[in-house]
């Protein structure tokens, strides 16, 4: 198994239940990798951080002049 499924599953497993086969192909393979091992908590870490700001009302939209530093700033971005 590989790490970009492992990590998959790991996600997933926030979103919904892992089927038995998943979670011990996560376990397993994460016996012997330790960046998945340091992946799984951070990810967690991040999960919960996203969900708190979820909370937070979201009611203010970025004004059109926001909007367009935003684009600009992509394009420089994207041109380098």
């Amino acid at each position: 198994m590989n790490c970009e499924k492992i990590t998959y599953y790991i996600e997933k497993g926030f979103l919904t239940d892992l089927k038995i086969s998943e979670k011990l192909q996560v376990k397993l393979h994460k016996l012997y990798c330790q960046c998945c091992k340091n992946y799984a908590p951070d990810s967690d870490f991040i999960n919960q951080i996203l969900v708190l700001l979820c909370e937070e009302d979201t009611s203010e939209s970025l004004t059109d002049a926001e909007k367009q530093k935003l684009k600009d700033a992509l394009q420089k971005l994207g041109d380098s």
